[in-house]
């Protein structure tokens, strides 16, 4: 029967429309696994699926998809890693449907020795593919560590892409598999694959003559039989015969509209996918370095629970900065599109603990200078709370050495009075010989037997003597007379109990600037596990700072070990010793020579409570912390010799 609308333009019109509206389909289901991590850009997909698609007509092997996911990452807040990973989940979902397809074709009775290659081509393909995923995931521990392994051959920058494109390509068919919009993936897949063939039906009717008739079903073969792969587009053009400017008319001319499309200003609508679930961060640092140290954990496939934890606390945010101290505790400056925030958390016990922290916070919300919290979150695995992160705010160390002394001084006294007047009066009592008791067994005692046993301390512990940057100081083993339950008892029996912050460090300080031009500060992290609840502990822990030069120590980078000698660069500012100084003054001046002994005598305690935590994180840097222990306990040892007033004169 001849045909009406033989070679009719209006079938080639129409068949470059519906491919052009299947494209725009594919970026809508494209936009689906992109969604779940950051808002598409719809020009970006668009110019990248028109660029990739125009070099896989020139290039084999589909080469253009490379293209595709190299443009469209470059525009990625997540990067390449996610580029590429949508591309590969993109062209799976593609393999599993063209085998379906020609599995129909089989059934249906139009199969031939090309359907039938290509049927077990796919299957073939798709089976692998599963197999790989499915053993990946049985044998993920062994996938995991080799992964690693081989990323660790070469430098830093390049182990750092490996392991992120691994991290991502897990991570995309994890979420995406949990996360996305299922009804709306299915949907899109059909309605893409249906305007395809559509759209190769009105073709294939264009090209047809009274001699030959050419079928959709030849044209879909002809495009994705098992040899087209390793041939490009344009190559296919042979198969068309006298046809072939038309068919090369119809692959240029979709791309050329997508690609002058892509040049239109899109205004980017909310996926409802980004809207029913928070959009995640491949990686929430921002930092290489911490990327790096994040990937290299989890690829060792060790505390899974903690990478699961850790995910679900900060995947939808990004780290600018981490802040983490000696605690284990986690503090870092973040970011989201609210704009920026301090985020502390902790797992386990650690986050009961810390719960315990947003409890103070609140508590004395009405008293003191505090932090907002933003939100909060307590789970039996974790807690966490956010604080506001003001623009005009600094940390009081470095706020003390870009300011004028006296201004750092004042904010420091201010912090020391607002203590005074609202919290230490609130709760007062005497301390008790029992509570003391368990304070000097579970903060010295224990601590001490922790340091004894440190790796990188146990060597130094058989000198008398240790030479630190050239200077002779008597090791720990001779202070424990001054560390005795008698000697301490005796030191702390008149304290007085209260209500305290219990880590007012000077980074605890945060400084901020008024409109009129006035400095102002508030007061984070306070710490509520220290048994011995005395007002003295702010002050011993002002002085770790001030007098230890914790801070200075906590940028020392490098620390050499020879016998009894231990080596490193640390100074300590000029601003720290002038702010010691005006402390001293102060406590001399406020307090009795009694409660300035004691002040001193829980800055030593301080130091033994933070060595365990260095010894069991910083390694061979332990050393440094103790050397700081041994400096300071030389410095209290003669500021309280006897025949020695409080000044430090005879």
């Amino acid at each position: 029967m001849e045909k009406i609308f033989v070679n009719s333009p209006r079938f080639f019109i129409f068949s470059i429309i519906l491919i052009t509206l299947a494209h725009f389909v594919r970026i809508l289901r494209w936009s689906l696994f992109i969604s779940v991590y950051e808002q598409p850009k719809t020009q970006n997909l668009i110019r990248s699926l028109s660029l990739g698609y125009f070099v896989s007509l020139l290039l084999p092997f589909k080469l253009g998809d490379l293209i595709r996911a190299w443009l469209s990452g470059k525009k990625m807040k997540n990067g390449g890693a996610l580029g590429f990973s949508t591309v590969i989940i993109d062209r799976y979902l593609d393999i599993l449907v063209v085998g379906i397809i020609f599995c129909v074709f089989l059934a249906s009775g139009k199969g031939n020795d090309i359907v039938r290659a290509s049927l077990v081509f796919y299957i073939g393909l798709s089976s692998c593919i599963l197999a790989v995923s499915i053993l990946c995931l049985l044998f993920k521990k062994y996938v995991k560590r080799g992964t690693k392994l081989f990323a660790s051959i070469f430098a830093p920058s390049i182990e750092l892409k490996i392991l992120k494109f691994s991290w991502a390509l897990i991570l995309n068919f994890k979420d995406i598999a949990t996360k996305i919009n299922k009804i709306k993936l299915l949907l899109s897949t059909v309605l893409m694959w249906a305007l395809y063939v559509c759209s190769y039906y009105f073709f294939a009717e264009f090209i047809s003559s009274h001699d030959t008739v050419y079928s959709w079903m030849d044209m879909f073969i002809s495009l994705f039989a098992r040899d087209s792969i390793q041939t490009s587009g344009y190559s296919l053009t042979s198969l068309f015969n006298n046809t072939s400017f038309f068919y090369v008319a119809y692959m240029v001319i979709q791309f050329a509209i997508l690609l002058a499309i892509s040049f239109i200003h899109f205004q980017n609508v909310k996926n409802s996918n980004a809207q029913n679930h928070s959009q995640l961060n491949l990686l929430p640092h921002t930092n290489n370095e911490e990327r790096l140290r994040f990937l290299e954990l989890y690829f060792s496939d060790k505390n899974r629970q903690f990478i699961k934890n850790y995910l679900r606390i900060n995947q939808n945010i990004l780290i600018i900065r981490d802040f983490s101290a000696g605690s284990n505790a986690t503090t870092m400056l973040c970011m989201n599109e609210k704009g920026n925030f301090f985020r502390k958390y902790a797992f386990g016990s650690d986050g009961d603990k810390l719960y315990e922290q947003v409890l103070w916070l609140k508590k004395f919300s009405n008293v003191l200078p505090l932090p907002k919290i933003i939100q909060e979150e307590k789970d039996q695995d974790f807690c966490y709370y956010d604080m506001e992160a003001p623009s005009n705010a600094v940390g009081l160390f470095e706020y003390s050495h870009s300011s004028p002394f006296e201004s750092s001084w004042k904010l420091l006294k201010s912090t020391l009075e607002v203590l005074e007047k609202n919290l230490y009066i609130q709760n007062r009592r005497g301390a008790d010989l029992e509570t003391i008791e368990k304070y000097i067994e579970s903060k010295v005692e224990k601590n001490i037997v922790k340091i004894l046993n440190g790796k990188y301390i146990k060597p130094l512990l058989k000198y008398d003597e240790i030479l630190i940057n050239g200077k002779s100081y008597r090791n720990l083993k001779s202070y424990f007379p001054m560390l005795s339950k008698e000697n301490l008892l005796a030191v702390f029996r008149n304290d007085e109990y209260s209500e305290i912050h219990g880590d007012l460090t000077i980074e605890n300080i945060i400084c901020t600037r008024g409109k009129d031009g006035s400095d102002g500060f508030y007061i984070i992290d306070p710490n509520t596990g220290n048994l011995h609840d005395s007002p003295n502990l702010d002050y011993g822990k002002m002085l770790q700072s001030i007098g230890g030069g914790y801070e200075f120590l906590m940028k020392t980078q490098n620390v050499e070990v020879d016998g009894n000698r231990v080596n490193f660069i640390f100074t300590k500012s000029e601003v720290y010793t002038k702010l010691h100084a005006r402390l001293d003054e102060y406590m001399d001046s406020h307090f009795t020579p009694e409660r300035v002994r004691s002040i001193y005598y829980h800055s030593v305690i301080h130091w033994l409570r933070l060595m365990p935590y260095k010894i069991d994180r910083n390694g061979i840097r332990s050393v440094l912390f103790y050397a700081g222990l041994l400096m300071v306990l030389d410095d209290v040892e003669k500021r309280f010799r006897e025949g020695v007033h409080l000044n430090g004169k005879e």
